[in-house]
């Protein structure tokens, strides 16, 4: 078997697959499909693994603690080294978000993150681009790999060593298994087939498979060797600048794995893999994936992301961060020292598990309410007290008739207002029942679920939704519409075409007419790119007014100005509203996490209470 000291082609390839994860990452446009540099790695550690593994089982000299030292002393020192830096870095220049990125770095250095990330990547999350260790959910599923594949080889062993037809068999068997659960999971759980380890395994396994065919492909011909690397190497490269997937991993994932997974066979080194560049940058591929994404995500909360001189300035950030990683912590010796790094790491886990669960005035006095905001929205169930979750806000995963089961109906003798729509009516509701929190005559009734318009036969995403807003409106309204006095509707309009959502309301309209149902529509509120903690917090610090996002400013104002002129006196405007007093100090839980806006400040209070009455005050004195 060819046993080349350096194999300058995984060299290459790990050049290239950190270069083509990076530029994804920072948005250049040719790197449509970027991401596959991740599936590349797996196949390359696959094969690393399997052939330390069964090169042992051939020498009989395996040992699995020696196996599991050389891991750690190879992936975490690294790993440690950018948890540590960007702890720093966030404790001195973010620090709203220190809590969020110690919930990641104490799953990142324990190497769950990727089941963390799936538990946690629910509807109410921010935006993953703000996660500044979320690139570690690659890590983690590398590490899973690493702890159980050689459990599974070594109890193959036998037949390895008595009967390798069977076990490659055996070894094929195994592999498909995991690809067919990919298969399986992305059907409906698309996140669970992305980020956890078996549905992900067959793409390692397949590195595997490589090693099998080394041996056979030095035999081919040189001729034939040449095209097959040449075509390999061309179908990986045009799959990451012509492919877009909407979703990964999925069918697709077996063009780029395979054809990786058959260049690695062929062992076949081009010229241009030996540049010491390439062969540098291979080298520090390591560090590069490690630094690249936080310093990125880092840029990303002073909004200069877009700005490509910006960017190319993170890139070279990164490259210099990555060459110190490299030369200074990846190139130590720790042969001794895989008990030490493992404490260490606990140490890390203990601390960034820690700071989670302690109140910030505890460390810092000046910011202490804007990182509690920032971190405690969700995990004090605040959210789901919020909105109402699955109580009398239907989520996408519910089953729609355990909320029918206890929908509250309209009382003869109160005014029955009805708050309906999308989760942007959901996010109002705590502010809708505040304002008729002693209003023991108001009878609110809350019908709202996840990203779908509410009418009959909506085009929404989500099944449950789509079917609790066809028993809405084609049996609760007709059956209690007598005693409705008036519907509050809020919904993402921007999130529909305007020819569609003109549309939308024009049936929303007509059907409530149809009943003599009065409607009155919430309006707009502004729009941050981050969560307003932080935001405030960087306007105070820095003094610094950032997250405009003008396309997304000029959008939400278009789109404004045509609900006002469209709805006229039904339409309640509130993007223009003048803010004041509003601080994360002041007001813990005005904003929401998800839609990235406001809901709860006073304003919006007194605006939507005197729309409100005044429109059932009116429809009091018609029916009069």
């Amino acid at each position: 078997m060819k046993n080349n000291s350096f194999r300058y082609d995984i060299s290459f390839l790990r050049a290239f697959s950190v270069l083509a994860v990076l530029f994804y990452h920072y948005k250049f446009q040719w790197f449509k499909s970027g991401f596959i540099g991740v599936d590349i790695f797996f196949v390359i550690s696959g094969f690393l693994m399997t052939k330390i593994i069964l090169s042992s089982f051939d020498k009989g000299s395996f040992n699995l603690w020696d196996f599991y030292r050389r891991r750690i002393i190879r992936i975490i020192p690294a790993l440690l080294g950018v948890v540590v830096v960007f702890s720093f870095l966030i404790f001195l220049f973010l620090q709203p978000q220190i809590v969020n990125f110690f919930r990641s770095a104490f799953s990142s250095v324990l190497f769950f993150s990727n089941i963390y990330y799936y538990l946690n990547n629910g509807y109410f999350d921010s935006s993953s681009q703000y996660n500044f260790l979320l690139h570690s959910w690659s890590l983690s599923v590398e590490w899973q790999f690493y702890l159980i594949y050689p459990l599974i080889l070594l109890l193959l062993r036998k037949l390895y060593t008595t009967k390798k037809n069977i076990f490659i068999a055996a070894f094929l068997a195994l592999a498909f298994i995991s690809f067919a659960t990919m298969l399986i999971h992305r059907s409906y759980d698309p996140d669970f087939s992305f980020y956890i380890f078996y549905p992900r395994a067959w793409e390692m396994m397949l590195g595997g498979v490589a090693f099998f065919l080394e041996d056979k492909m030095q035999h081919t011909p040189k001729k034939v060797k040449l095209v097959l690397a040449l075509t390999s190497l061309s179908a990986v490269i045009s799959f990451i600048f012509l492919f877009h997937a909407s979703s990964w991993p999925s069918l697709y994932t077996i063009i780029p794995v395979f054809f990786t997974a058959l260049l690695i066979s062929m062992n076949y080194e081009f010229t241009a893999y030996k540049n010491k560049i390439v062969t540098y940058l291979g080298n520090i591929s390591y560090s590069l994936y490690l630094y690249h994404w936080p310093l990125y995500v880092f840029i990303l909360f002073f909004e200069v992301d877009t700005s490509l001189k910006y960017r190319i300035l993170a890139i070279c950030i990164s490259l210099v961060l990555a060459v110190l990683s490299y030369e200074g912590i990846e190139k130590r010796n720790y042969s001794n020292k895989a008990k030490s790094v493992l404490a260490v790491s606990l140490i890390i886990f203990i601390f960034s598990f820690s700071i989670t669960k302690v109140d910030a005035e505890k460390y810092t006095n000046e910011n202490k309410n804007l990182i509690n905001t920032t971190s405690s929205y969700k995990y004090s169930k605040k959210a789901e007290d919020q909105y109402k979750i699955d109580v009398k806000h239907l989520t996408h995963k519910k089953d729609y008739k355990t909320i029918i089961q206890n929908l509250d109906v309209p009382v003869s003798d109160k005014k029955n207002i009805v708050l309906l729509g999308d989760s942007h009516a959901g996010m109002f509701s705590e502010t809708v029942n505040n304002i008729f929190a002693d209003k023991k005559d108001i009878n609110l009734i809350q019908i709202t679920a996840d990203a779908t318009y509410p009418m009959e036969n909506s085009k929404g995403i989500y099944p449950n939704p789509v079917q609790y807003f066809n028993y809405i409106f084609t049996e609760y309204f007709p059956k209690y519409y007598k005693n409705i006095d008036l519907i509050i509707i809020n919904v993402n309009y921007s999130g529909y075409p305007e020819k569609e959502i003109k549309n939308n309301l024009k049936t929303t309209e007509q059907y409530f007419s149809k009943y003599k149902i009065p409607t009155v529509y919430i309006g707009m509120t502004d729009f941050y790119v981050i969560d307003f903690p932080t935001y405030y917090y960087i306007k105070k610090k820095y003094n610094a007014n950032m997250y405009t996002e003008e396309k997304k400013i000029r959008e939400t104002e278009r789109f404004n100005t045509f609900l006002k002129n469209y709805l006229g006196d039904q339409y309640i405007d509130l993007l223009n509203v003048k803010i004041s007093k509003v601080s994360s100090e002041n007001y813990p839980y005005i904003y929401d996490t998800n839609h990235l806006t406001l809901f709860g400040t006073e304003q919006y209070k007194n605006i939507l209470s005197q729309k409100i009455y005044t429109t059932l005050n009116n429809n009091t004195n018609k029916d009069n």
